[in-house]
């Protein structure tokens, strides 16, 4: 069996509830703090209807954004190495 890589995250935005899970647990995984602002993904209009997922530039695909989300909003694509 090869070993598998993340090659890209499926963003299911009409699935967020805007809760920021995702965004704790990714500045969490590259900065050690619990705080959204440093996270490498926003969700903006999380009080609205549809909250945007928006991946910034200094996203490393680690996927624990996608490992946590707890309404499927974001899903891990793996492929082999």
């Amino acid at each position: 069996m090869g070993k598998k890589s993340i090659i890209d995250i499926e963003i299911n935005e009409e699935r967020c509830t805007g809760c920021l899970i995702c965004a704790l647990w990714c500045s969490y995984t590259n900065y050690k703090t619990f705080n959204p602002s440093r996270a490498n993904l926003k969700i903006q209009d999380r009080y609205g209807l549809r909250p945007k997922i928006i991946f910034l530039d200094t996203c490393k695909k680690c996927g624990q954004c996608a490992q946590h989300c707890l309404y499927g909003a974001l899903n891990i694509m793996e492929g082999s190495n």
